[in-house]
């Protein structure tokens, strides 16, 4: 196994409160894209040791509304799904507050396809991102 770049020096001392919304960054939103960024960063983090299985998501944290993720750093994104961290935590997922806010990693048991179906079941359908930046705009 290559050196993998342990998760945990870049964590913040943050707990999302429940109702915190969890938006995934899509375009397209799909298990099979899940699978490419848990097996991705498995390839180069380790969080306590093993591979670390995740997908990056943004919170409503910090003073940010989901308005304000959308317009900001999902801007190019066309689509998102959302959550909470409530409701994650009831399906027992963890999200680690990773570098700079609104960025959590969400951990998934393994990349597998499987993990990536169950993972977006917590999720709502895929949305159009009414906030979309068109190229060369900001």
């Amino acid at each position: 196994m290559p050196d993998l770049d342990p998760i945990e020096q870049y964590l913040r001392p943050e707990v999302p409160p429940d109702d915190a919304i969890v938006v995934v960054r899509g375009g397209p939103i799909a298990a099979e894209k899940i699978v490419e960024h848990a097996a991705r960063e498995a390839r180069d983090r380790s969080y306590n040791g093993a591979p670390m299985h995740s997908v990056s998501v943004s919170l409503t944290v910090g003073g940010r509304s989901l308005d304000d993720l959308l317009a900001g750093p999902l801007a190019s994104r066309s689509t998102f799904a959302q959550t909470t961290v409530g409701l994650l935590r009831e399906a027992k997922y963890t999200l680690l507050p990773t570098y700079a806010a609104p960025h959590y990693d969400l951990l998934l048991p393994s990349g597998s396809y499987d993990d990536a179906i169950e993972l977006l079941r917590w999720f709502t359908d895929p949305q159009p991102n009414p906030f979309k930046a068109r190229r060369g705009q900001k």
